[in-house]
């Protein structure tokens, strides 16, 4: 698991959309907890993201990043560090699983269950980018055990736990709430729901949740714009998939098929499946609760990524692993069912290694060339690929003395994608010399194809190439990503650079559905203001 987790540990060139942010996030909680600002928690967060306008806290929970801020204050500020803070947690969830298995059925089959499950495509590689999948999977699959534990024990420091457990999985990711329907699933069909609710540890429990969940359903209530879009209410990519309609009831389904597993792990779990039903084995209710719940709510949720069901993969690598089980006292059954696994988990490393890691190179030369040419510390950048330019310009910078300012923040703002709640802030390359004046701007980055489709972002590059511009330096972009590819990386210097007359920052800020104003007055003093906001 820790081999195929950490492929290429020491390449910064990978890179998945969204894991920027995380990554962005864990450096922010570093330099958070380096500062300690106990009296300006507010302020110095926002004055943060006008400096580094990268971060996703408000959208994103914060517990994972706070792990991956102990790891970069320990090994330094890098993107290894924090693949082995998502390490940690993979750790957690995969022995969770075992151990959960191990006492649902026996040890032989929670590792079959387990080999499948590290060696199965898509699951291993969420271990080379920061992302929250495999953090939020881990909890989930430790806070089922726990559970598992209290159905077993009906002892309360078990359930204690698991309410602990639950909590900090939703604070790694907000979807993780729907854990609530595995155990409500699970008891349900034991017969056991009705006697729980009559329990008083049950009710300390929700206690419990209710006061360690209450910060964060504030925050996505305050913060959540998109999150709640995503969930509850209408998402623009998604009008055709009406709740009850066939297409949105077998997507699902269907991602499974594509995506989750290989074909033999599909047919395999298939086949498993049926034999669990033939055995009539009741065993199998725990983890098919699980299932059932995944497919409950992530087909109710409007948010459709084939990122979000991953928590009923396990319960497929079970599938396809109980037979062992069940051939456990016939010797040639068991030892062919042995190969077949062992076969598998051969067949899926092998597809592992057939499909490189996603990379995008020059961003991180491109940052250190900024920190190494500018006169002064503010640079404009124009990039689909903002948020690893941004990262690498804080990693590479031990005395945070930059200012990034995005063009898709002061050009124009949009949330998730450049044309979801598109607004449009200047409309000509008079408004962009403005922006340039009014901050000082020295230096500006550029990918070379606008991949927004905006014309003001078009325009800009048009302007670059025939105004007061000067071409310092072109970086050619290699990467297996569609959208950066024949990309080049452009760095001008801008020649009528003016002293700056602008004192705020305004960020609109659409994903969270707020608009604030950053001071940059200090921005010469190489230290973040955490003055007050306006």
């Amino acid at each position: 698991m820790t081999i195929l987790s950490l492929r290429q540990i020491g390449n910064s060139s990978l890179g998945y959309p969204d894991a920027d942010r995380i990554l962005m996030d864990g450096v922010f909680i570093l330099d958070f907890l380096r500062d300690f600002p106990i009296t300006g928690i507010y302020d110095y967060t926002i004055n943060y993201f006008g400096q580094y306008p990268a971060l996703s806290i408000g959208y994103r929970p914060p517990f994972f990043p706070f792990i991956e801020a102990l790891f970069n204050g320990i090994f330094g500020i890098n993107m290894w560090s924090s693949r082995l803070a998502l390490l940690t947690f993979y750790i957690i969830g995969i022995i969770s699983w075992f151990k959960l298995i191990s006492r649902i059925y026996d040890w032989q089959t929670a590792f079959a269950a387990a080999l499948l499950l590290i060696t199965t495509p898509f699951i291993a590689k969420w271990g080379w980018y920061t992302m929250a999948e495999l953090p939020v999977l881990s909890m989930g699959l430790w806070s089922g055990y726990l559970f598992y534990r209290y159905t077993e024990t009906n002892k309360p420091a078990w359930l204690y736990s698991a309410a602990i457990i639950f909590s900090l999985a939703c604070w790694t990711k907000q979807t993780a709430v729907f854990l609530v329907l595995w155990f409500g699933i699970y008891s349900l069909v034991q017969g056991n729901l009705i006697s729980y609710l009559k329990r008083r540890e049950v009710w300390i429990s929700a206690a419990i949740i209710l006061v360690l969940l209450a910060p964060l359903a504030a925050i996505t209530l305050w913060l959540g714009k998109q999150n709640l879009a995503q969930s509850v209410g209408e998402s623009e990519g998604n009008h055709h998939l009406v709740r009850w309609s066939l297409d949105n009831l077998i997507l699902h389904f269907n991602t499974l098929r594509k995506s989750h597993l290989t074909f033999p792990l599909l047919l395999l779990s298939i086949a498993g499946a049926i034999f669990a039903l033939f055995q009539k084995d009741r065993k199998i209710l725990y983890p098919l609760s699980l299932l059932v719940g995944t497919y409950l709510f992530f087909t109710y949720l409007v948010g459709k990524n084939e990122r979000y069901p991953i928590f009923w993969i396990p319960v497929f690598c079970l599938f396809a692993a109980i037979p062992l089980y069940y051939l456990k006292d016939k010797v040639i059954g068991y030892g062919l069912m042995s190969l077949v696994i062992l076969g598998l988990a051969g067949f899926q490393t092998y597809k592992i290694y057939k499909n490189p890691p996603n990379y995008a190179t020059g961003y991180e030369t491109a940052a250190q060339f900024v920190l190494d040419n500018q006169e002064v510390p503010t640079v404009f950048i124009d990039a689909y690929n903002n948020g690893y330019l941004t990262y690498f310009m804080r990693a590479l910078d031990a005395d945070k003395s930059t200012y990034v300012l995005r063009a898709d923040k002061l050009l124009t703002s949009s949330s998730i994608s450049s044309s979801n709640w598109l607004e449009v802030h200047v409309h000509s390359t008079d408004g962009v010399k403005q922006i340039l004046d009014d901050y000082g701007v020295d230096l500006i980055v550029v990918e070379s194809r606008d991949l927004s489709g905006i014309e003001i972002h078009q325009k800009f590059r048009e302007y670059l190439k025939n105004g007061p511009f000067q071409l310092l330096k072109s970086i050619n972009v290699a990467s297996s990503r569609p959208m950066l590819q024949n990309q080049q990386l452009l760095i001008y210097r801008y020649l009528d650079r003016k002293p700056p007359t602008e004192n705020y920052i305004k960020l609109r800020l659409p994903v969270v559905g707020k608009t604030i104003n950053v001071p940059i007055k200090n921005r010469q003093n190489k230290k973040i203001d955490t003055g007050t906001t306006e």
